[in-house]
């Protein structure tokens, strides 16, 4: 069994969409930006608190020494010295005295060598800050001068063990701000995303599939995005297009069909003709007996009046007309489609059967009988030429339970099928796959244009229906048309 184009894979369905994708890449970009900002801003406040603690112990160094010079100068040493204990009391820090010959070696990291100790300007403090496994430290050394000598300096040490929880609180307060402003952005680029993006996509996504089913009414207008209104305005455009393209393409077909329909129809008029040639001619001649000539002019009419209908059927079949679906009878509408092909089938050698279907059946559908006697005249015209030996082609309507294909919308219920079988030729397994596109033919040149069944289908998908074919070489072929039953008859 074959039907006209293959499923998309379900891996799209599972994809992940464009807002979110998006909004990750937001969210990672901007978590970048902010673990950044905020390892520069950990480092600012680190280098702010060592400043302060450094100027900290410089003012208590300064503070200290001035101090200390000055009661070293009015009371000595030994009242000097309780100012360093006192001191030490009062601060957090270890605070000793040392003597200048032991300077160098006690603050070798501020002092090199004994030149650059007794170069260094006295009370005023020399601080750095190291770092080791116990913690930052930060030392200070405040050389003094008494009676215009060297006699020492003031050290003040203090342990720091408390810098890494105050760096810990620097960068948790980072990682939470930058966390907080993360989902908030996250959230807002969703937001927005969906209205802005995935709203108009969605319609348009939808829009697409409706084409691909080969519904293009509906015009979609969207104003979320200029962008995505310009996107709608030519899908309508093309739409448009498409619909007159269609239309060409399937008054090009009927208008084919015409064509094929000739040599049969000159010959059922060719009867009627000759009949009024003959009945003309005698009553001209005087032949008729006046009581026959009203007779002859009955004849007359009568021919008249049956090629008449055949043209006009044959006109309405070609003329040209706009989609126009109503409730109507599909076995009437398939009776005169096929008496349409009657006398071309019975130039061929083929009997054209309509199998009898039970009275009770409803047959009724929303259909627009001009486009579905096109289809069914397609279908029927195949399997006639398919039989170039003669044979015999069976036409029935009825209903059938069927599961509609995954380009149709609908679950498995009872549907109106047409069936058509012919004994003819078959196709080959290589052509069954392709019969439906267009302008694919296995005809020989000028036979056929190729546009028979993939114009037929397009009908019948516009129906929301669609049609199965199955075949074999030299066994002849099946075609089913299936067609949706209106509320009424389900």
């Amino acid at each position: 069994m074959v039907r006209r184009g293959c499923p998309t894979t379900g891996a799209t369905v599972h994809d992940m969409k464009l807002v979110p994708k998006l909004t990750l890449a937001l969210v990672f970009a901007m978590c970048g930006v902010l673990a950044l900002n905020g390892y520069f801003r950990v480092k600012r406040e680190i280098g702010y608190v060592e400043a302060d603690r450094i100027r900290d112990h410089e003012m208590v160094g300064r503070a200290l020494g001035a101090a200390f010079s000055a009661i070293w100068s009015s009371e000595g040493r030994a009242s000097a010295m309780h100012v360093i204990d006192e001191a030490q009391d009062h601060f957090s820090m270890t605070i000793r005295w040392i003597d200048a010959a032991n300077v160098p070696v006690s603050c070798g990291d501020l002092w090199v060598d004994s030149n650059g100790f007794a170069s260094a300007s006295t009370g005023t403090p020399q601080t750095r800050q190291a770092r080791g496994d116990k913690g930052a430290e930060v030392h200070t050394c405040v050389p003094i001068d008494s009676a215009g000598l060297r006699q020492g300096a003031i050290e003040l040490i203090e342990r720091l063990p408390q810098e890494r929880p105050a760096v810990w609180a620097a960068v948790k307060d980072a990682a939470f701000t930058a966390v907080a402003i993360a989902s908030v952005s996250a959230l807002l680029s969703l937001l927005l995303g969906f209205w802005l993006v995935g709203r108009p996509v969605n319609a348009l996504v939808e829009k697409a599939r409706r084409i691909g089913r080969g519904d293009f009414s509906g015009p979609i207008h969207l104003h979320e995005a200029a962008e995505f209104a310009v996107l709608a305005k030519e899908m309508n455009a093309m739409c448009g297009r498409l619909v007159s393209i269609l239309q060409q393409l399937r008054h090009a077909d009927r208008l084919a069909t015409v064509g094929k329909l000739a040599s049969g129809i000159a010959h059922e008029l060719g009867t009627p003709l000759n009949v009024i040639s003959a009945r003309a001619a005698m009553i001209a001649s005087g032949e008729a007996l006046p009581d026959e000539t009203a007779d002859y002019a009955r004849v007359i009419a009568g021919a008249a009046h049956r090629m008449t209908s055949i043209i006009r059927q044959l006109l309405q079949f070609a003329r040209k007309k706009e989609t126009q679906k109503a409730r109507r009878d599909v076995r009437s509408l398939v009776r005169d489609a096929v008496e349409l092909l009657r006398p071309l089938s019975e130039k061929q050698r083929v009997t054209l059967v309509i199998d009898p279907a039970a009275a009770d059946v409803d047959t009724t559908a929303d259909v627009d009988a001009a486009q579905l006697e096109q289809v069914i005249t397609n279908l029927v015209m195949n399997a006639i030429q398919a039989m170039p030996q003669g044979g015999t082609v069976n036409v029935s309507v009825g209903r059938q339970s069927a599961y509609p294909p995954w380009q149709v919308e609908g679950a498995d219920t009872q549907h109106l099928c047409i069936r058509i079988r012919d004994e003819g030729e078959g196709i080959a397994p290589e052509h069954l796959p392709h019969i439906f596109e267009p302008f694919y033919t296995t005809k020989g040149i000028g036979e056929g244009t190729g546009l028979g069944l993939s114009v037929s289908f397009g009908i019948i998908e516009e129906h929301r229906g669609w049609i199965t074919v199955e075949s074999k070489v030299n066994s002849g072929s099946h075609f089913s048309v299936f067609l949706p039953l209106t509320p009424e008859a389900s």
